[in-house]
């Protein structure tokens, strides 16, 4: 058996009362309750003064959604309340390290703490942004977290629900098969937004339930037959939880609903709507074990836009070798300099990348190394130019994010191949970047 836990102390003695003002630790935020569709709200059951009311945003057992047990939400609220009557007496600081260890000696009971995530403030007393652990039933251990900062949670919270509305009706999508660019653009317009909008409240039983972001995606729908024309379709997503590090988890739901009604192969809809059922995407791997210039004040550095095939390639092996044939490595890589601190990295698709797509020079062929302040920046295609800008944002954040850390916006968190990585879309393509915290973890890099 498996049984889990995440929820949120929240303490209505941190709340901010100022209009459109989260408090950075115990509140949560509108947007952060929507993240399930009924979370759980316990206090103590006893008439006790108690700080701290525990929201529960989704306990499983085996699998499956479970009432929190009124006793599994007591002994956490008992570690939130003991955590902030600490911090106002002045024993929680900014020092993560003393937090834990005194937690852990204090929690030693049918509790084990495990862990706890970076130190959180409102500028008056200093709480962890989450505590992890494990709470002992009988001979089980079962883990929980327990989030104490919003921007922490909003950003952590690994679950997200997802309701599909397609293009068309599900069960009319094999349409979109057999009819032309023509005709596919004369039955899209008359989806309009009120027809849609009826769709939607049918999908989500009426609005039963705010959901925490409702956001448009398109994808281009191949005319198969007059080559070079297309449709491009918008699908509506409505999401309850994280979805910033779920993208694959929507696409494979999307593609699941359209496989579950259709006559056709999914060879056949890779065709037609290549982009969602065959995502375009690369492998990141920067170069941060060549140093540049250091900065003799602050001990800031730049990278050396010099690699040897031979490192470049190595690490390469290391990372991306066990998961694809080696043919496929030295045909798909190909190492691009980059504007962010002069950084060198590498580049290498994924397998099955279709057709024409297995190299970087095929998505931005027209990419140069010129800073975006400079006129000829402009020179280069749209799709270089968001390249160039998308790729600054990846590899700062690929140089300083952990397992911890917040993340830059536009910016994902993700595990692949059992290693760190950060991830972004830009236009068509996802970017996978190994991070600079994995690299020094494996030994590539010293800190």
């Amino acid at each position: 058996m498996s049984t889990s836990y995440l929820s949120f102390a929240t303490i209505t003695k941190l709340y901010s009362n100022n209009i459109g003002v989260v408090s950075a630790i115990g509140e949560l935020s509108g947007k952060a309750l929507s993240y399930a569709k009924d979370p759980g709200k316990f206090s103590l059951a006893v008439n006790v003064a108690s700080a701290t009311t525990l929201v529960n945003f989704l306990s499983t057992k085996d699998g499956v959604e479970i009432p929190m047990p009124q006793a599994i939400a007591e002994a956490q609220i008992g570690i939130s309340n003991w955590l902030y009557a600490q911090a106002l007496a002045g024993n929680v600081t900014s020092s993560r390290t003393n937090c834990l260890q005194i937690l852990k000696t204090q929690f030693t009971t049918n509790v084990i703490i495990e862990d706890i995530g970076e130190m959180a403030t409102n500028n008056a007393i200093f709480l962890p942004s989450y505590v992890k652990g494990y709470h002992i039933v009988g001979s089980e251990q079962q883990p929980f977290y327990m989030w104490m900062a919003d921007a922490y949670f909003r950003l952590q919270y690994p679950h997200v629900k997802f309701t599909v509305i397609h293009p068309l009706p599900i069960g009319e999508m094999d349409w979109l098969m057999n009819a032309n660019y023509q005709e596919i653009a004369a039955r899209l317009a008359s989806e309009t937004p009120v027809v849609v909008a009826k769709r939607e409240s049918q999908a989500t039983n009426n609005y039963e339930w705010p959901g925490t972001e409702r956001n448009p995606i398109e994808f281009q729908i191949i005319d198969l037959i007059n080559t070079g024309k297309y449709n491009v379709g918008t699908w509506i997503i409505w999401s309850w939880g994280n979805g910033a590090d779920a993208e694959d988890q929507l696409f494979e739901q999307i593609q699941n609903e359209i496989m579950a009604n259709t006559q056709f192969t999914r060879a056949q809809w890779e065709e037609k709507i290549p982009d969602l059922f065959n995502p375009l995407e690369f492998y990141v791997i920067p170069e941060f074990g060549r140093i540049g210039v250091v900065n003799r004040t602050n001990g800031a550095s730049t990278y050396s836009p010099i690699v040897d095939r031979e490192t470049v390639m190595s690490i390469a092996t290391k990372y991306l070798g066990p998961t694809m044939p080696s043919t496929h490595l030295i045909k798909s890589a190909q190492s691009v300099p980059l504007m962010y601190k002069s950084l060198q990295a590498l580049f290498v698709a994924k397998v099955n990348n279709r057709a024409g797509m297995t190299k970087i020079t095929s998505i931005v062929p027209d990419y140069q190394l010129i800073a975006s302040k400079e006129p000829e920046f402009e020179t280069m295609s749209q799709e270089s130019m968001d390249f160039a800008y998308g790729m600054e944002e990846l590899m700062a954040a690929a140089e300083i994010v952990t397992p911890i850390s917040l993340l830059p916006p536009g910016v994902q968190r993700v595990e692949r191949l059992g290693k760190l990585c950060v991830t972004k879309r830009i236009n068509r393509v996802k970017y996978v970047a190994f991070t600079k915290y994995q690299m020094i973890q494996d030994g590539i890099v010293t800190e």
